[in-house]
């Protein structure tokens, strides 16, 4: 067999085997593709959701509502938790850490929710039930008392006393009284309900 005959017979086997490995391909993927009636992208059956619909606008005002807790939350950090309450460092960076905590677990409860249904349901019933810890938790908080300040910045004003500006310990014996040391214990309760209204809203998301 002469140089071109085998260059022939080379270039025939080559184009055989690139046949046969495209055909395995395209027979795999054939196997593979998303089915025809899903080819709208849809994943389920009824069509794209209109965006003006009840459905659509009740979608939107709950993911506004997360938001807004979203970003009222933490951030009753600095002027409840830090200035009024006087908080340490530390508990303050605890409160930024348990606020978020329930987003650290927003894939399992997507999981538990449509593995465990409600009454048939895998995101209706458990909606309801995030948004429901999180109003409970809400209305607590709004309605109890954060007591007195850690100190009362208003009579120190009526005084011309700058004693809120400095520590308990620099403070003149005069200006002890406009100190309440007990302030940052009733932050526990807060905190604690802070942090359950997050893991609601995120349940419900």
């Amino acid at each position: 067999m002469n140089t071109a005959d085998r260059g022939m017979d080379l270039q025939e086997r080559v184009s055989y085997i690139q046949s046969a490995t495209n055909d395995k391909v395209a027979g795999d993927y054939d196997e593979a593709k998303t089915p025809g009636e899903l080819e709208d992208g849809a994943l389920v059956e009824g069509g794209a959701l209109d965006l003006l619909s009840r459905e659509a606008m009740g979608l939107f005002t709950q993911y506004a509502a997360i938001g807004i807790i979203y970003g009222m939350i933490p951030s009753l950090n600095y002027p409840i938790f830090n200035v009024y309450l006087q908080l340490e460092g530390y508990q303050t960076s605890s409160y930024n850490t348990l606020v978020t905590l329930g987003w650290s677990f927003k894939v399992f409860m997507g999981m538990f929710s449509d593995c465990f249904p409600i009454f048939g349901y895998r995101r209706k019933s458990w909606m309801l039930i995030g948004w429901t810890a999180t109003m409970i938790c809400l209305t607590i908080m709004t309605f109890s008392s954060l007591g007195e300040p850690y100190c009362n910045r208003e009579k120190a004003a009526q005084r011309n006393s700058k004693a809120c500006t400095k520590p308990y310990s620099k403070a003149s014996s005069k200006d002890h009284d406009l100190f309440n040391l007990s302030a940052p214990d009733n932050g526990g309760l807060f905190i604690i309900l802070s942090m359950f209204v997050s893991v609601g809203y995120v349940t419900a998301a």
